[in-house]
């Protein structure tokens, strides 16, 4: 078949009529119906339940003021501070073990060598 055959051809659809599609899919609108029942059921529900009675905190006031506190006010503090714990303190570095005294450098020549002009 050639481009003017195919553009001469006669448009000849096959798409299916209302009444070739089988019915075998429910009625969009009785599933609808029966959705919007369902969700006016649950909203209508949510009506019906008790109202939770949120108790009321006591305000407890602060044991300072913020703007009469010293510096040694805010300081005191009876939580223990984990802000140093894992650190340590090394008082002398050369009782420490030398990584290196043991290293060996690739290409190292186990002599010296001399170079000759």
């Amino acid at each position: 078949m050639g481009i003017r055959d195919w553009l001469k051809k006669k448009d000849v659809s096959s798409v299916p009529t209302p009444e070739d599609v089988p019915s075998d899919v429910p009625d969009e609108g009785a599933a609808f119906a029966e959705l919007q029942e369902r969700r006016r059921l649950e909203a209508s529900s949510l009506f019906d339940e008790d109202e939770v009675v949120l108790e009321v905190e006591e305000l407890q006031s602060a044991p300072y003021d913020a703007s009469d506190a010293g510096v040694d006010d805010l300081h005191d503090s009876s939580e223990e501070s984990f802000t140093h714990a894992d650190e340590i303190e090394i008082e002398d570095v050369a009782l420490l073990d030398d990584p290196y005294v043991d290293a060996r450098i690739e290409g190292d020549v186990p002599e010296p060598v001399e170079f000759v002009d």
